[in-house]
């Protein structure tokens, strides 16, 4: 197994593709909601924007762990909250609450960041890297 080189590590969330991608995610999923007739204040609302949320929220949370296999652990969470949005914007748009094409054009991008997650998940766990917290704490001291 190749162990990572610190020049190869990540320093900052925002530099992995993924999050990127799931970022664009949230904004596309936060303007659906607001075009949509759902109600703030409606449960479904809430739960679609709490879903939407907690994918970035994850992200970082995860990067912020000691290990891979824990970062891996909140990617998973993220994964989910992918398909939980997508599940539940379809549910919304079967009941004619928010636009069935707004999320069928989102469907695609739900999609890529499933695999990529799914992917990265795979290649944290083979890792084994155990110390990010060493790893950030040595590259604040070279910043």
């Amino acid at each position: 197994m190749r162990s990572a080189k610190r020049s190869d590590m990540a320093h900052k969330v925002e530099e992995f593709p993924v999050f990127l991608l799931a970022q664009e995610f949230t904004i596309a999923v936060t303007a659906i909601l607001d075009r949509s007739t759902l109600r703030r204040n409606s449960k479904l609302y809430d739960q679609i924007l709490n879903a939407n949320e907690s994918i970035l929220a994850n992200m970082d949370e995860g990067f912020d762990q000691e290990s891979d296999d824990e970062f891996a652990r909140f990617l998973y969470y993220s994964k989910g909250s992918t398909a939980e949005v997508m599940r539940r914007l379809r549910r919304a748009a079967a009941n004619g609450q928010v636009r069935r094409d707004d999320v069928e054009t989102l469907a695609p991008r739900a999609d890529r960041i499933g695999r990529e997650l799914g992917g990265f998940i795979k290649y944290l766990r083979r890792s084994g890297f155990r110390d990010r917290g060493r790893f950030r704490a040595s590259q604040s001291r070279q910043g």
